[in-house]
């Protein structure tokens, strides 16, 4: 118990009574207020053609706006405890076409659906797909070309030159693989150089992600100059061939996900301000109001943070923190709503963590300021940071400080002291070191950030305030997450190249594991509770469990295609929360790899 009390039986007792109290109440435990019976969906998914191997069996419960997705096995599937209600029911496989099944469920029954899938034509080449190839098609960029050329590796699609170094240090940390597909004369490439070095690429006024790094006018040409050469205007598009996840039936018997709806009445996206860039008129600035091409801002739920009674969620483009209760049955009381208070309406909420005292806290993208909410008050506060950038991750360390990531404009990271509630800021030793994925090692308190821009992994030591940076040389940039498991030993994904990489502090040695599919963009890369990694990869659509002892990884396809997926929590029962963005469907998501059990019961 605390350390205040200090008669040894009063704390024993108390400690007790705790246990008690807790294990009664803990999340998952908890009995709903309305006891519903529940039953079972099961049946066999037929082919015209081909096998079927792990397929999605995905069930959309229409009374409680909810969705179960569990796999075949030798063809055969299972959804076990459903609630009753009015179902759709559909296989989800690329490559195939399903029927959608309307069925009826009554508390106790267990009813029998089989379903017959078609397998569509010989599917064009385009169908191979690219690493963002989700996200391509998401934000309403072109489907690939019939004359595109499909490559292995990013050192096929970048092949050796004058420049490709300048190249790999600066540009594809932040690009990946995207030149391949732009087709710029060498003026248009140093142009978009110039954006990068002088007035930044995007929405937010501090997004110059190569502005603190010195680069010659001859070393400008020459990445130009490299550029035009290998993709310019005559050029086929090159793109990173992508191989389908690997399925192993009996890793996919028993998982099941249960992904949550949201709710009709969500807060829509606000207006989002001034353009940056753009000229004031008489007093007037040019206004964006929606995203690239006049489409709408869809909803999100992006990074996921566990609490003791639920789920909380960032809407990014609703501007709204949001909180998920699992166990409500009633969809219209599962989620609350948190709108983002003040006039500055677009800040594009991101990563979140909570501290003791229960108050959660956001990152701002856009707004570049630290966010804090007291859910039992709804008070809010935006901490002004005195070096602002783009923050996307924030963690909190044993002593209840809340550290920040800067992934635009200065870079480094930043402390908001839990004592003084002073935000304090170090910029890293490699300029323009922008920093994506953070975490706190529960070993020795070190923060750990994954450099985005410039393929470094990077560790600051708050006792001495010293950084030191280590170059992964696999990366090609795009060091996207980073996680610190029980040992304190650092793993953290390389987007671009497809590797899950592994740091042990003590020794400084880093050990790099490809991934057996190619094309994969490894995301997240965090921890659970036995020390195995989970990792988020979206041109597999696949969450992927990797175990450090038999260096296996173990593919569980997600519930939808194509998806874009940032970030994971895990509970302590090892089951995974997800969000989602970018997709027809805008669900809470919890993957239980092994199934139900006392530990992992059903939520609602």
């Amino acid at each position: 118990m605390r350390e205040r009390l200090s008669h040894p039986r009063i704390a024993a007792i108390l400690a007790f009574v705790l246990a008690v109290f807790m294990a009664a109440t803990s999340r998952g435990q908890v009995q709903t207020p309305t006891s519903v019976t529940r039953g079972s969906l099961s049946g066999t998914v037929t082919a015209d053609q081909g096998a079927v191997v792990g397929f999605r069996v995905t069930v959309h419960n229409l009374t409680y706006k909810l969705w179960y997705t569990v796999f075949t096995v030798k063809g055969h599937y299972t959804v076990p405890q459903a609630l009753p209600g009015s179902y759709d029911v559909i296989v989800l496989e690329k490559g195939f076409s399903s029927p959608t099944l309307r069925v009826d469920l009554a508390p106790s029954e267990e009813k029998t659906v089989d379903i017959a899938v078609k397998n569509l034509a010989a599917r064009a080449a385009a169908a191979q797909g690219a690493s963002t190839e989700g996200m391509t098609a998401a934000m309403g960029g072109p489907a690939p070309a019939a004359n595109t050329i499909w490559v292995n590796s990013m050192e096929e699609l970048y092949p050796p030159g004058p420049g490709r170094d300048l190249l790999k240090a600066n540009c594809t940390g932040c690009h990946g693989s995207e030149f391949g597909t732009m087709h710029r004369t060498k003026e248009g490439y140093r142009i978009g150089i110039a954006r990068m070095t002088e007035t930044g690429p995007t929405d937010v006024p501090f997004d110059t992600n190569l502005g603190h790094t010195y680069l010659t006018g001859a070393q400008k040409d020459q990445m130009a100059e490299y550029l035009a050469t290998n993709f310019g205007p005559s050029t086929p598009d090159k793109r990173l061939k992508v191989d389908p996840p690997i399925l192993d039936e009996d890793a996919l018997a028993k998982a099941i996900y249960v992904s949550y709806d949201i709710p009709d009445n969500f807060p829509r996206p606000p207006f989002r301000g001034d353009r940056v860039g753009a000229n004031e008129i008489d007093g007037v600035t040019v206004q964006e109001s929606s995203m690239p091409g006049g489409r709408a801002l869809p909803q999100m739920l992006h990074d996921p943070l566990i609490v003791p009674d639920g789920i909380w969620y960032a809407n990014p483009t609703g501007n709204a923190m949001i909180h998920l209760d699992p166990t409500q049955l009633d969809p219209n009381r599962r989620y609350t709503v948190y709108p983002l208070e003040g006039s500055n309406t677009y800040t594009f909420l991101h990563g979140i963590t909570a501290d003791s005292k229960g108050h959660i806290y956001w990152a701002e993208i856009i707004g570049g300021q630290l966010g804090e909410l007291d859910p039992a008050t709804g008070k809010q506060i935006r901490h002004y940071t005195p070096r602002r950038g783009g923050m996307l991750q924030v963690v909190t360390d044993k002593d209840d400080n809340i550290w920040f990531g800067m992934v635009k404009g200065p870079g480094g990271v930043g402390k908001l002291d839990a004592k003084t509630r002073v935000v304090h800021q170090w910029q890293t030793p490699t300029p323009d070191n922008l920093i994506y994925g953070l975490a706190a090692s529960p070993v020795d308190g070190t923060i750990w950030g994954a450099g985005y821009s410039k393929g470094q992994v990077t560790k600051f030591d708050p006792k001495t305030e010293e950084y030191t940076e280590y170059y992964a040389p696999g990366s090609w940039g795009q060091i996207r997450r980073i996680g610190v498991d029980s040992k304190g030993i650092v793993w953290f994904s390389e987007y671009s190249t497809g590797i899950l990489g592994r740091l042990d502090p003590s020794t400084g040695k880093m050990t790099e594991y490809k991934m057996p599919t190619l094309g994969a963009n490894p995301y997240d890369a965090w921890p659970d509770k036995t020390d195995k990694i989970w990792i988020s990869d979206q041109p597999q659509s696949s969450l992927v469990r990797f175990d450090p002892d038999t260096k296996k990884f173990t593919y569980y396809p997600e519930p939808q295609l194509n998806w874009s997926l940032p970030k994971v929590e895990v509970e302590k029962n090892n089951t995974v929360w997800f969000g989602a963005r970018f997709l027809p469907y805008i669900t809470a998501n919890h993957l239980y790899p092994n199934g139900y059990s006392a530990d992992a019961p059903p939520e609602p």
